[in-house]
């Protein structure tokens, strides 16, 4: 709706004061009964926040120069984390696997998503946005990733990444 059509409503509408107050039996005492030309317009107005988790990049450095410092690859060990997460904390999202998506966090924390079984990380490719909760979290089996593509999925459970 356009702002000018919501001020012309409201111009329009008239106020408590300018309706009739009739006492006749059948209705109770106070009631605005006004004649048939006074249509009252109902406005709904809804705040919605959508919160946009961009794909970040793997680091890719110089080939050449890590020739000569090949070290082993560094592995991670799973822990429990809990059911929610707070949504402002999360900074990017990364992909891993089928069915796992990667989260890094603004205190530099790695947690990895498990997606629904019928959910591919494949199309969280270029990132996800969810919608913002009342509680400013989000929960495994509540809150839905959105992706470009079209894509809904539900996490079924996350955990820290942790350093062996």
């Amino acid at each position: 709706m356009s702002l000018s059509l919501f001020a012309s409503l409201l111009l329009a509408t008239p106020t408590a004061s300018e309706l009739p107050i009739t006492d006749t039996p059948g209705t109770a005492e106070g009631v605005f009964i006004g004649p048939a030309e006074y249509k009252l317009a109902q406005v709904r107005i809804e705040k919605r926040v959508i919160i946009r988790v961009p794909r970040r990049r793997a680091r890719r450095s110089n080939p050449v120069a890590d020739f000569s410092r090949r070290s082993a690859p560094v592995t991670y060990k799973e822990q429990k984390i809990g059911k929610c997460l707070p949504m402002d904390n999360i900074l990017g999202v990364q992909r891993f696997g089928e069915r796992y998506l990667d989260l890094v966090t603004k205190d530099r924390q790695q947690i990895r998503a498990r997606l629904k079984k019928k959910c591919q990380a494949r199309s969280f490719y270029s990132g996800f946005y969810m919608e913002k909760s009342g509680d400013g979290k989000i929960c495994v089996d509540r809150d839905i990733l959105h992706s470009r593509t079209g894509t809904k999925c539900e996490i079924d459970k996350f955990r820290l990444l942790v350093r062996e």
